[in-house]
């Protein structure tokens, strides 16, 4: 008679197949991005609300004096919309980042402790994320050229634009030098 346990664990391998990739959608709320990825759609949607926001401004200082009044609260009404469209963009990018760090979204509460905030963007651009598949799915595929080039868009603006010398005021001007 056998002594067979009916209870023993399956010696048959279980492991999961590693190489599955997907295409992350810009829109989307789940998912995973990496650190070019999150930089590239940042940078995006801060871009398409400076293209909204230019006209905008723009047109409201062409309006005469009289209409100025009406149109600023219309106006403000809009960037204050834009605004809240921009900073739930930026919580979901941020949320799909810590998914690709294996990391909870409820740490995106630290964005409003002052110096820690600092802190978690410096994990956020800086640390890389699972190269495998995590518990919020599997690796994004590889960046295509165009999210290279716009996720290094945000860098080289500040990188040309804080190597510029500044233009700093005179601290003390007398009346005469104003007179003359």
């Amino acid at each position: 008679m056998p002594t067979e346990n009916p209870y023993t664990t399956p010696e048959a391998a279980v492991e999961m197949a590693d190489d599955a990739l997907y295409q992350p959608k810009f829109l989307s709320t789940s998912g995973r991005i990496g650190r070019l990825r999150y930089l590239a759609y940042g940078t995006s949607i801060n871009l398409l609300l400076y293209l909204v926001m230019i006209p905008l401004v723009g047109t409201s200082a062409l309006i005469g004096q009289a209409q100025q009044e009406s149109m600023s609260s219309i106006g403000g009404i809009i960037v204050l919309l834009l605004y809240i469209v921009t900073i739930i963009f930026s919580v979901i990018f941020a949320r799909r980042r810590l998914n690709d760090l294996d990391k909870t979204g409820w740490l995106l509460l630290l964005f409003l402790v002052p110096i820690v905030n600092v802190g978690l963007v410096i994990y956020l651009v800086f640390f890389g994320g699972s190269d495998r598949s995590n518990r919020f799915g599997p690796a994004p595929v590889v960046n295509p050229l165009g999210v290279k080039v716009l996720g290094m868009l945000l860098p080289i603006i500040f990188i040309v634009a804080y190597s510029q010398p500044s233009q700093s005021l005179p601290t003390r001007i007398t009346f005469r030098e104003l007179n003359s």
